[in-house]
């Protein structure tokens, strides 16, 4: 068992003891998120995860989703030129900006 794991489990261990609801300190959800991210990217699964630690897995990916660094990244949209389509067939055929009057076409040529 690595020295970061033993140093939660007697952080959490101190909260739990504590009488009234239990509310786990933010630095130590933030250190305990931190360690789980580490272990995730290892490979463990959440459940493993969990029974280390001490804390439902739910509980722990909870916390995980909090603390994403999920950012918004601004993209640019291009519009297909107007009076244009795309066409898809069920062979997964797939032809994008052609006119309108040459999709007929070429739907017809392929009916």
């Amino acid at each position: 068992m690595d020295r970061e794991l033993r140093d939660l489990q007697r952080a959490l261990a101190r909260v739990r003891r504590r009488s009234g609801p239990r509310r786990y300190p933010a630095e130590l959800r933030d250190q305990v998120v931190g360690w789980v991210a580490k272990r995730r990217e290892m490979g463990d699964w959440w459940c493993d995860v969990s029974r280390a630690i001490g804390i439902p897995a739910d509980t722990l990916a909870r916390w995980s989703a909090r603390r994403s660094n999920a950012t918004v990244v601004p993209v640019e949209v291009e519009l297909p030129p107007a009076g244009t389509v795309t066409l898809v067939a069920p062979s997964g055929l797939r032809i994008e900006g052609v006119a309108v009057v040459d999709a007929i076409a070429i739907l017809q040529a392929l009916a």
